[in-house]
């Protein structure tokens, strides 16, 4: 009886949800932190391109295109670097990162080819994630690094 009780409770030690729950986050900060270093090189490879596109003479709105794409980089960089110091995803944050994504488009295709509604969809959006970035600064506060 005793023996049985004893590899019980073994069980129940190596098996824990705790446990589980521990080192799945564990591998969690792993995955995020292997996206960290992806994005890293994906910004490298950007910047060169953005280099030798200038160098080469290519034109104005794929080099423009390029640079906001590397600020989306950096805001996502910004936003893994946040969740693995606090463990939590700030709204603002990726709201700023839906805004540099909304601005690129905008810049790249360019207000003139767009149609009326697709420019009343946008700054509608725009209008709402700026709502949600006021309200996201008052309720989470500013980010401390």
């Amino acid at each position: 009886m005793v023996s049985i009780k004893g590899k019980t409770n073994s069980f129940e030690r190596r098996f824990s949800l705790k446990r589980i729950f521990n080192n799945l986050d564990k591998l969690q900060d792993v995955i995020v932190l292997i996206c960290g270093i992806l994005l890293v090189f994906e910004m490298m490879l950007i910047l060169v391109d953005v280099f030798l596109s200038l160098r080469a003479g290519t034109d104005f709105k794929t080099v423009t295109s390029q640079s906001m794409f590397l600020l989306i980089l950096v805001e996502l960089f910004r936003l893994l670097a946040v969740y693995l110091e606090h463990h939590r995803i700030y709204v603002g944050i990726a709201v700023e990162v839906a805004v540099v994504s909304i601005l690129r488009e905008i810049i790249v295709e360019g207000l003139i080819h767009m149609n009326a509604t697709t420019i009343v969809a946008t700054c509608s959006f725009l209008f709402v994630l700026g709502g949600l970035m006021w309200v996201s600064h008052k309720v989470e506060g500013p980010i401390e690094h």
